[in-house]
């Protein structure tokens, strides 16, 4: 089976990562919408997203934390006792590799990839970091306006797929009315495209609302 490319937005290390675990699953073709967990009836789950686009949202608010492209790998943080039970949706149709983080870690043993694993890790972490979590935005149009970026620079299939009013919701849980206010400020001031209430241009977000 040959492989996806890599992505520019994705690590670097899961298209290695995903070459030594994918003998050991079975990938499945599955459709748009459909909701994996990382763990099934008590076992500690990895997908390798081998095609297609995911949105992982944190369990106890169902925010939407982030999206991500094949190829990318999910559950690896498991492998330690600080457990994750995030979960993701498939936002497109995608080719997946699912095996448990037990039979991960055996494979991680007997090929020495923690130099491997511990850069695809951290990559992880510094993404969360720098690109999930919320860069001093303390109002609601900061907030709305980060988002805006982010979602112009995800898939042009996923941006035509979602409005920006529910993307924006999924990740900051603000009111449907407040959002809805403020695109609609934006969209007749030009500083926005939209069509049927998806994000088609940003000409210029100003810095302050």
């Amino acid at each position: 089976m040959s492989l996806p490319e890599k992505s520019q937005r994705g690590s670097p290390y899961a298209q290695e990562l995903i070459s030594h675990l994918l003998p050991d699953c079975t990938p499945q073709r599955t459709a748009r919408g459909e909701r994996l967990d990382l763990q099934i009836n008590g076992q500690s789950m990895c997908y390798l997203i081998l095609e297609g686009t995911i949105a992982v949202y944190r369990r106890s608010d169902d925010m939407m934390l982030s999206t991500a492209r094949s190829p990318a790998v999910f559950g690896l943080a498991n492998l330690t006792d600080i457990y994750f039970n995030d979960y993701f949706k498939t936002v497109s149709p995608c080719l997946i590799g699912t095996l448990t983080t037990e039979r991960v870690n055996d494979i991680i043993k007997e090929k020495a990839l923690w130099g491997l694993l511990s850069k695809q890790l951290m990559f992880v972490y510094n993404r969360l970091y720098n690109n999930v979590m919320p860069q001093g935005a303390t109002t609601a149009y900061e907030m709305i306006r980060q988002q805006l970026i982010t979602l112009m620079e995800e898939d042009d299939s996923y941006r035509g797929s979602i409005t920006a009013e529910r993307y924006i919701r999924e990740k900051t849980q603000l009111s449907r009315s407040g959002v809805m206010r403020i695109l609609a400020d934006l969209k007749t001031g030009g500083f926005i495209e939209m069509e049927d209430g998806r994000l088609i241009k940003i000409n210029k977000l100003p810095a302050r609302y």
